[in-house]
This record gives structure tokens, sequence and C-alpha cells, in this order.
């Protein structure tokens, strides 16, 4: 793997960032990101120039659907066929050359600088965010090697167990939380960080937050590790209140505005002629509890019926009848107006984690009262009337009840409507838990008709840092879709959808 090698070694910083400052263009409209060439020195580069960017182009993307989309079941592609197929995954590991190199620069601009010591801590904080996508999606990643300076760069970095990888990210953001508001007399990103506006109260809530999602997320690969931060984390500031959730949100359209900066989805509805479809799984867990998120998140099938039905995946062509383009809900009101709020973490999704922590008896919160309130958030996240979450809330769903298994899936599968079009956390979490429970087509593609665990490496790997990308497989136990990641660790999943043999299931 080469991580920017373009013959960096013999060439100066100004050249490096010439390449960068021009992979900032498209997104000059987000706080005016400078273009101007007298910053193409170390010395007068600004550091939140390379911040902007990096936010913007990652939360954007973040965003995007596709293959992940799918595997997640919150999206289905009607002109999808075998996607439990082996293909060139190069996206999410293309991060490492679009945002990871960029983020670990800023750290490195602001490191010695005390006046910038919030600005190097959101920047780790940042990295970590970029890093736990790659390393879900992937496994063992090249990680404490990768994204060195240019001094320092190392053409064939090792990969490093997601193991280690966890571990240091948990460190991570527990020592950029505490380093946030350390110093006086701070150097502020100010609007050129697009997410919160330099405000370092969010920032310490984001790290905390962040750091609770990845101890939930290793639970069941190590039990201490996700428990010993848990129990520090748990008492700190936290996102629990939407008001400060994560998120971005894209600009209006205009004649003027490039469509990198628009809602995707609203400039395809312009000129689609197939609906973006909703997927089995998430309309699956919501149409039997009458959820009244469903019209905000879902628009109904265009044949007059009114249904909500979601498309599953792997179906063969005699399977596809009933899921005609008429026939299927697409994507939802809200997610098709001119301008979206691209979440990247909220309130809802952190009750959830605080239930799931109380639920294993991690700390000695009421699971029941946060799961409760879970839904509360996120039901008043997309403005549902509160009668309407009261009588939600005074149903079967509405409760913790039932078996211990029953109980933890629910707390899964409301937090699974709750990061709804977060595509990696809807896939993550599925593969962690085992829920929602999924229908698969009868096209059993290479996984025996199994929704993949990971991704496989890129090409690119075997050709650029073969001895590495090969011991880290054997390592893992092979290169395969079915290979499991470290977290991966829970007993009896996936777990069988109930209608697995049935046809068609909804």
């Amino acid at each position: 793997m080469q991580i920017i090698n373009l013959n960096i070694k013999r060439k100066s910083i100004a050249s490096l960032l010439v390449l960068l400052m021009m992979s900032l263009a498209c997104t000059s409209d987000f706080d005016a990101i400078n273009t101007d060439p007298t910053l193409l020195t170390k010395e007068k580069i600004q550091p939140k120039t390379i911040f902007t960017n990096v936010l913007k182009s990652s939360i954007f993307e973040s965003y995007n659907s596709g293959t992940i989309g799918e595997f997640s079941g919150y999206f289905a592609n009607q002109a999808s066929g075998n996607i439990f197929s082996n293909a060139d995954y190069t996206s999410p590991f293309n991060y490492y050359r679009d945002y990871i190199i960029n983020i670990s620069e800023v750290m490195r601009l602001t490191a010695n600088d005390p006046q910038k010591n919030d600005q190097n801590a959101m920047a780790r904080i940042w990295k970590v965010w970029l890093y736990h996508w790659v390393t879900d999606a992937y496994g063992d990643i090249p990680y404490f090697e990768a994204a060195q300076g240019v001094e320092n760069v190392i053409n064939q970095p090792k990969y490093d167990t997601q193991e280690e990888i966890y571990t240091d990210m948990l460190k991570e953001l527990k020592e950029a939380a505490a380093q946030l508001g350390a110093q006086g007399d701070q150097l502020s990103f100010g609007n050129a960080d697009i997410l919160y506006q330099g405000n370092v109260e969010n920032w310490k809530k984001f790290a905390n937050s962040l750091r609770f999602r990845l101890a939930i997320r290793a639970r069941f690969a190590s039990p201490t590790l996700a428990s010993e931060h848990i129990s520090d984390v748990i008492n700190s500031p936290l996102i629990d209140e939407n008001s400060e959730n994560a998120s971005l949100r894209t600009l209006p359209p205009s004649s003027s505005e490039n469509t990198n900066n628009v809602n995707y989805i609203w400039t395809r509805e312009l000129t689609a002629t197939t609906p973006m479809f909703v997927g089995f799984p998430i309309m699956d867990v919501m149409i039997p509890t009458a959820d009244p998120r469903l019209p905000v998140l879902a628009s109904p099938a265009l044949d007059g019926s009114g249904s909500f039905r979601g498309r599953p995946i792997q179906l063969l062509q005699e399977e596809k009848e009933p899921y005609g383009q008429e026939m299927v809900a697409s994507v939802g009101p809200l997610l098709k107006e001119e301008t979206y709020d691209i979440i990247v973490m909220n309130a809802a999704e952190v009750l959830f984690l605080k239930a799931e922590a109380a639920f294993a008896d991690i700390t000695g919160e009421d699971p029941n009262q946060l799961y409760r309130m879970g839904i509360q958030a996120s039901m008043e996240q997309y403005a549902i009337p509160e009668t309407a979450i009261q009588g939600f809330l005074g149903g079967a769903t509405g409760t913790l009840m039932g078996t211990q298994e029953e109980q933890f899936e629910k707390i899964v599968t409301q937090k699974y409507i709750s990061t709804f079009f977060q595509h990696y956390q809807g896939w993550a979490e599925f593969r962690r838990t085992g829920y929602p429970r999924v229908w698969i087509g009868s096209d059993a593609g290479v996984t025996n008709g199994q929704v993949p665990r990971r991704l496989t490496y890129p090409n690119d790997e075997y050709l650029k840092n073969e001895a590495n990308v090969k011991a880290a497989a054997d390592r893992m136990g092979g290169n395969d879709l079915l290979t499991r990641v470290w977290w991966d660790a829970r007993e009896g999943v996936p777990i069988r959808h109930p209608l697995q043999d049935v046809f068609p299931p909804n």
C-alpha cells in the first residue's frame, strides 16, 4: 500500500499541498475555502482549510448509498443483481488517500502550537471517526505506520489487528476529549469547522459519544475493554439532546451551486426514472408497529395501494415480479428535500448505547427508561407530534419486556431505526448483534445467502503491499466476505429470518 507515495520523498511539502489544494475546489462554498497559492507552503498552509475539506467530503461520502446501503437494509437498488459477490472493494480504503493523510497533516501542523491545542484535539477525534469506518469494513488495516508525514512516509505499512486499532482509537478519544479546553488563548477553527463551528463543549460530547459507540461495538469481543471505557465515559458530557447532534446540512440548490454540495437524492429525483427504494429490513421492523416515523422516512408505493413494502436483496429474476417499480416504497420526503441534515451521530443513538450498557449490567442505570428516551429523541428529531410519540410509547414496542433476547432485540432494532441512512452503522450493528433479521432472496452469491461480514481488501493492495496484506488476511482467517472482523464475536449470528422459507415475505 503506497499511502501518499507520489515520489513524495523527493518532492517538497509545497508540491504535496498543491495536490491537496486542487482537491479543495469543489467545496469552496463551505465557508469559502481559500485556494490562494500563497498558502502552499508548510509554514503558511492553514490547517482550517484542510480541516473543512476533510469534514465536508467525508461526511457527504458517508451519506451516499450503494452496496453498503443495501447491506445495511436501508436502501435497495432495483438494478442490483448479485451483491454477495467478490469485487474490488476500493471504498472506504480510499479514505487513506482522500481523508486520513489530510487529517493527519492537520494534526502535524497544529501539534507544536499551544494556541492550536483545541484544533489538534478536534483533528484527532475526526481521524478516529475516519479510521473506524475503514477498520469496521475490512478488519485489520494499516494504522500505526500509515499516514506518516513526508519525512517519515512508509510505503508499505504493516497491517495492525483490529483489536490493537480499537484499543488505540478509544485511547485517542479519551485523550482528545481531555485535551479540549485544557489551554487558554486558543485560535478557533470558527466557521471553518462546519460541524460545530469550533464549539469545544460540543466536540467533547461528540468525542465521548463516539468513544461510547466504539466501546459498545467491542463488547462481545472484549468485555473488559468495553466495560473499562463505558464505565469511564458514562458520567462524561455526551450528546443527549437533538440540538447537540453532529450533523451537516447540504446547501440549497441553485444555478450557481456546485451539485457536490447539494443533497444528491434531491438532485437524483429531478431526472431519475426509477425511484430510490427502501430496503426490506427497515420496513420489516417499522410496519408491524405502525411506527409514526414511517411516512417521514419512506414514501408509499406508486401503485396507489398505500403500501410501504420494502425491497429485498438477492432476488432472482423470477422473484422480482412482486417488487416492480410501482410496487415498492421509496425513500421518504425527508430525504428528498432540497436540503438535508446528514447525521454523523445523534442523541437517540447515544441513549440506545446507554440502554444497552445498562441492559448488560455495565452501568447501574435503568435500561427501560433509556430505551424509551431513545425512542422519544428519535421521533422528536423527525418532528413527530407528541401525541403520536406517546401513543407509540404506550404500545408494546414502547417498553422493554419479554425474554432477555427479546429485550436486546428491541434495543438494537430501535437504534437501527434511529440511525436510518447511516449505512455503515446499520451494517456494522447487524453484524455485531444479528438484528434486524434479514430476509434474503434465492440468489445465494458467494456467501451462501449471507450478508457479507466484511469487505475484501482492494486488489491494489496485493500489487503494492503484498506481503503485509497477505499476512493480515492469513491472520484473520482469509480475505473472504464471510471472514469475521475482531468485534464480530457474538455467538449465534446471523439470526435466520422467520419467513426465510416464505415467498414473498411481505
